[in-house]
C-alpha cells in the first residue's frame, strides 16, 4: 500500500469514489472537471494492485490555515486505518508548509476528535464560509460539523 498523486490510471477511481459518497449525501459531488483542476491537491492510498482504497485533498486557505477535504475510504476498506493515515498525511503536508490549524466539515466527528480534532463554531471559519459555503447549495441547510485542530 503506497500513498501517492492521482494518476491517469486512477483519477478514474478517484472521481468514482468520491461519487459513491456524494450519491448518498455523504460528501459533496465533484464533476470530473472539478477533480482535474484540484489534482495537484489530492492524495490517494493505494493497493498493490493500483486500486484507490482512499482519497483525502489538503486545500490551503491562509499560510496558517488549510482543510482536509473529500476523505473518503472505500466502502470495504474501512475500519483498517486507512483514513488515519491519510489525514495524517494531510497534517504532514501542512506542517511542512508552516500551517498552524487544521480543519474538517464532516458528518463523522467522532473518528477526528480521536485524532485530536475539536469541534469549533462554523463562523470560527469565515475564510471558509466566505470562500465557498456561500456558494454551496446546502449553504443555508448545512448540518456538517466542523472541527479544528492546532498543529
Amino acid at each position: 500500500m503506497r500513498l501517492e498523486k492521482p494518476s491517469e490510471k486512477t483519477f478514474e477511481q478517484l472521481f468514482l469514489l468520491i461519487k459513491y459518497y456524494s450519491d448518498r449525501f455523504e460528501m459533496l459531488p465533484k464533476t470530473m472537471d472539478e477533480l482535474y483542476h484540484q489534482m495537484r491537491g489530492f492524495r490517494l492510498l493505494v493497493d498493490d494492485l493500483d486500486q484507490v482504497l482512499g482519497c483525502s485533498h489538503l486545500d490551503v486557505f491562509t499560510p496558517t490555515l488549510a482543510e482536509v477535504k473529500s476523505l473518503a475510504v472505500q466502502p470495504f476498506a474501512m475500519g483498517k486505518g486507512y483514513g488515519r493515515i491519510l489525514v495524517e498525511d494531510c497534517e504532514r503536508e501542512a506542517r511542512e508548509l508552516g500551517i498552524k490549524k487544521i480543519f474538517a466539515l464532516t458528518y463523522r466527528d467522532e473518528f477526528f476528535k480521536h485524532l485530536g480534532y475539536q469541534q469549533v463554531t462554523m463562523e470560527s471559519l469565515p475564510e471558509k464560509v466566505y470562500k465557498e459555503c456561500v456558494k454551496c447549495h446546502y449553504y443555508n441547510n448545512c448540518n456538517e460539523i466542523a472541527v479544528l485542530k492546532n498543529l
